[in-house]
């Protein structure tokens, strides 16, 4: 066995820097930490060739003094703490006093600092081990750090750096994180002669933040805030609209420090659910601030990881603050129109005549008898009133006003379009949505006369004051099923109905396990499953709310998405993936046509249900085309 022998301090260092300085981005970052925890209000970053030959980092903090100037450069040498209880009660950026050390340890060094109160500055230089004598010198107040040839004495670390393009956007990324948490503070970046960066230190922190995800963004940047005795939030959320295929737009910092941590992240994406697609990450900005001792930042060499000692407390407030900003937003995105659209020519027609209208009522009728369908439902204009009296429905209907009534006390319009594709084995009734609704469905509460208008018996349309708003029939329908369907299982109350005959639904050998996993939260939804022979399985009961439901299918699609996913999935979140098959099955369809009274229940119910403006799948229910985006494009404006 070889002998044991204590290290040289340069081969400490560069040990100790292989920790904290893996490439020029974690220069960048500690020594922009460092500014901030001096007081800076303005801090400028200039690298060149991606860092690989110079980083510099000027500030106008506080200043180092002159005779201190050379031990900040040595191991271990701090201001931040001094015995062991202020470890548990860190508010700076850096603590541990290893940065600027380590970074002289495999760099050519030098700091030029000077203090308010002095008349001039001083410079000292180091490299390697190596920590030259502190020199007078003229300096403005502050701090400036220069890092020439990183890594020139460890050539296997400089090998594989990665290309300049990675490295410097490491670098902006490093810079990023730091000014998103101090908008008070003017930060730049320059990379080789060329300003890549300029933001100017601002009050506003949502225009901090407009400024790193895109200034169009500022107005879909939903400010909160959240406050519990030991957590305090503070956020800006993106609309659902700006989600994207990526996280990168995804920023948690804690008491002002950036950490990366799942569960945080989760609460975030969790918070989103049925707002944004599946495949889709939110962009949300998030503030936590905890006192030091409720989570140890000492854990991870660059101080990105903490661990909490309650991680729920924190789970829990983001998820909150988040959810209950978007549930009290209006989330409807406006109808995506060019500005600059050619307005198309008019295409002559034969003159008008007036109509035979008694002529048009026969063919009407004719029609109607030889193509409607089985419930005799038809498609038809209607209006509703304000909802300061009650709302009068073509024929008479009337329909009082209850706009306070909560959701699980109104009408259910689960049964819409039921009879268009029923299953065989479930007895399908006519839609009687329009008959339970006509006695006590709630207008929309917005002022004065609202027209609406089925069209390609698909869509909705509905004036408003400012315009129209277009509705997915099927989209907003799934996600008043899901919504309803999610309150009775909380609430305890879903009624479950056993069928006349089972549905016998034939499973794969390999799904046999998944049926026994899924089993018990299928129960919960009043969906009840026995084994049937040794390749299938049979469906005793449905929950009445949703008659329309093919079961076999159902079945089919949760048992397949279960195999692909494995045991990713932990149960609740099971229970929004069943909820959302559950929904977008029994939901009435693009196709199926509406009566007057049916429609009108279902814009009553979009005023009262979470998340209206999404469906399940994260898919925009509803789009909004204001009075100004029709006149661009008609060139009144």
């Amino acid at each position: 066995m070889a002998d044991i022998r204590l290290l040289s301090d340069a081969l400490i260092n560069k040990i100790a820097a292989g920790e904290v300085v893996d490439r020029p981005a974690s220069v960048v970052k500690e020594l922009v930490e460092n500014s901030v925890d001096a007081g800076a209000t303005s801090i400028s970053v200039t690298v060149e060739n991606a860092g690989r030959t110079l980083i510099r980092v000027a500030d106008n903090g506080g200043g180092i003094a002159p005779d201190e100037a050379q031990l900040s450069l040595a191991r271990h040498a701090t201001s931040k703490i001094r015995s062991m209880d202020d470890l548990f009660e860190i508010h700076t950026m850096g603590f541990r006093g290893e940065a600027l050390a380590s970074i002289a340890g495999v760099s050519h060094l030098t700091l030029v600092t000077r203090q308010a109160k002095d008349a001039q500055g001083v410079r000292v230089e180091a490299h390697e081990s190596t920590v030259g004598p502190a020199e007078p010198c003229a300096a403005p107040v502050g701090t400036s750090i220069e890092v020439r040839d990183l890594f020139y004495c460890v050539p296997a670390r400089r090998k594989f750096l990665r290309s300049d393009t990675a490295e410097f956007g490491h670098i902006q990324e490093a810079l990023v994180r730091v000014a998103l948490a101090q908008s008070h503070v003017g930060f730049s970046l320059t990379h080789n002669g060329r300003k890549i960066l300029d933001l100017a230190a601002t009050s506003d922190h949502r225009l901090r933040v407009a400024e790193v995800v895109g200034r169009d963004h500022y107005d879909n940047l939903l400010p909160l805030a959240f406050k519990s005795p030991e957590v305090q939030v503070a956020a800006f959320a993106g609309m659902p609209a700006l989600a994207r295929a990526t996280a990168r737009y995804q920023y948690v910092f804690l008491n002002g420090r950036f950490i990366r941590d799942r569960s945080i992240l989760h609460a975030v994406k969790e918070a989103y659910r049925g707002l944004i697609e599946p495949s889709h990450q939110p962009m949300a900005v998030v503030f936590i601030t905890m006192p030091p001792v409720l989570f140890d930042v000492n854990v991870h060499p660059q101080k990105i990881e903490v661990r909490f000692r309650d991680p729920n407390a924190a789970y829990r407030a983001v998820l909150a603050a988040i959810r209950e900003c978007l549930l009290s937003r209006d989330l409807t995105p406006r109808a995506q129109l060019r500005p600059d659209a050619a307005v198309p020519q008019p295409v002559p027609t034969a003159p008008w005549r007036p109509r035979d209208t008694a002529a048009e009522t026969r063919r009407v009728l004719a029609d109607f008898f030889k193509a409607a369908p089985a419930g005799g439902q038809t498609t038809m204009s209607g209006q509703f009133e304000a909802p300061v009296s009650p709302a009068t429905m073509p024929g008479g209907q009337s329909f009082a006003v209850s706009p306070a009534a909560p959701l699980a006390e109104l009408p259910s319009v689960l049964e819409l379009g039921q009879a268009a594709d029923g299953d065989a084995s479930v007895p399908a009734e006519a839609p009687v949505a329009a008959k339970q609704m006509s006695a006590n469905a709630p207008s929309l509460p917005v002022p004065g006369p609202y027209r609406f208008q089925q069209f390609h018996q698909s869509y909705i349309v509905v004036e408003e004051d400012d315009g129209l708003v277009i509705i997915d029939q099927h989209a907003l329908h799934e996600r008043i099923i899901y919504e309803e369907l999610l309150e009775r299982i909380r609430r305890g109350t879903l009624e479950a109905q056993r069928l006349l005959l089972p549905v016998v639904v034939p499973v794969l050998p390999e799904q046999a396990d998944v049926v026994e996993r899924v089993r018990p939260l299928l129960a919960r939804l009043g969906i009840e499953i026995n084994h049937f022979d040794a390749g299938s399985i049979a469906v005793q009961s449905l929950p009445t709310l949703l008659r329309r439901l093919n079961p076999a299918e159902l079945l089919k699609q949760l048992l397949d998405h279960l195999l692909e996913e494995g045991d990713k999935l932990q149960d609740e979140h099971l229970l929004h993936e069943v909820l959302d098959m559950a929904s977008c099955k029994a939901a009435i369809k693009a196709g199926d046509p509406l009566t007057d009274a049916e429609i009108a229940a279902l814009l009553a119910r979009r005023q009262l249900v979470d998340r209206s403006s999404n469906c399940p799948h994260g898919r925009p229910t509803t789009v909004r085309l204001t009075l100004r985006d029709l006149e661009r494009q008609f060139k009144r404006r």
